[in-house]
């Protein structure tokens, strides 16, 4: 079929089936006239042959024209209904938009997540050799590589936690959901040394507000509160120079960031985010080009894999 014949049926099936409303459908129909142009002219390849690096050099050429990166994710979200459609209807015999990842674009002007480089440096530099500096590394260390809401963070007790089995049990998730979380190596092992030197029993919170008493046998350890953490994880970061304005919140997107590029999926991201569907988990990933091409050569849906 004809690019025109395409867009033709594709829009008559928002309408008739989707429902579409009308301002919608103009978004739709504007969208694909700009894609058949540079498909056409700048690619030299007809709608139905596009390929996965096609909607990333879209992405380039679009930020070089000066687009917003929201109004980017809206046109991603755009081909990806349509090559759904397309392929679904048998009208393509693949679908190039299957292989990308969820959201793809530069990071918001407010780098909401940090290199792995920055969160070496930042947990590096608290002094363990002391009861406040370890307790404050373990936070640092779980917020990353467990993307924990900090209220979770403070909610854990030891018995959420298998030393044995390198575990992590979130009891008390958003919307009362629970979850099962497996420690990275490093992580465990840490999560080890932290409780010989710092103790707790089962029902105790693993994150203590730390006070003159507080190894008298009798007195009760109060868990960390949340406006604390993030007092302590700002003021860290000021003080070893990150230079963005780091929180807990920040730590949960670095996380499902460095998943992502590392080749996770997203539904797995999902689940470890506590997260009903990907809509939520996107918000929390930002994916450089580079890194979306690296992730098109790997991915199952890569017919060129």
């Amino acid at each position: 079929m004809k690019n025109s014949q395409l867009i033709e049926a594709y829009i008559d099936y928002l309408e008739q089936i989707c429902g579409f409303a009308q301002r919608t459908i103009k978004f739709h129909q504007r969208m694909w006239h700009l894609w058949e142009d540079y498909i056409q002219n700048q690619r030299q390849r007809s709608l139905a042959n596009a390929v996965a690096d096609d909607f990333v050099c879209w992405i380039l050429f679009r930020q070089k024209q000066g687009v917003e990166n929201s109004t980017i994710r809206k046109e991603l979200c755009a081909f990806r209904r349509l090559y759904k459609y397309l392929f679904d209807y048998g009208m393509i015999p693949q679908n190039p938009v299957a292989s990308l990842p969820e959201l793809i674009c530069r990071p918001a002007p407010e780098q909401q997540y940090l290199s792995v480089d920055e969160c070496f440096k930042f947990i590096n530099t608290f002094d363990t050799d002391t009861d406040d500096g370890i307790r404050n590394y373990m936070i640092a260390v779980v917020l990353w590589c467990t993307g924990l809401r900090s209220a979770e963070l403070c909610a854990l007790r030891w018995a959420d936690i298998d030393l044995d089995q390198g575990t992590l049990l979130v009891r008390k998730g958003k919307g009362g959901k629970q979850r099962l979380l497996f420690l990275n190596d490093r992580l465990w092992e840490d999560m080890r040394q932290y409780h010989e030197k710092m103790g707790g029993a089962a029902q105790e919170p693993v994150f203590c507000a730390l006070t003159n008493n507080q190894h008298t046998a009798n007195s009760p350890k109060r868990a960390l509160s949340q406006s604390a953490v993030v007092d302590m994880i700002r003021h860290h970061a000021n003080r070893v120079q990150i230079g963005k304005k780091v929180s807990p919140r920040m730590f949960r997107h670095t996380f499902a960031t460095q998943m992502l590029e590392a080749g996770v999926p997203i539904d797995d991201i999902k689940e470890m985010l506590g997260h009903d569907d990907e809509t939520e988990t996107c918000i929390y990933i930002h994916v450089t080009v580079e890194a979306a091409k690296q992730l098109l050569e790997k991915h199952i849906g890569n017919p060129n894999r």
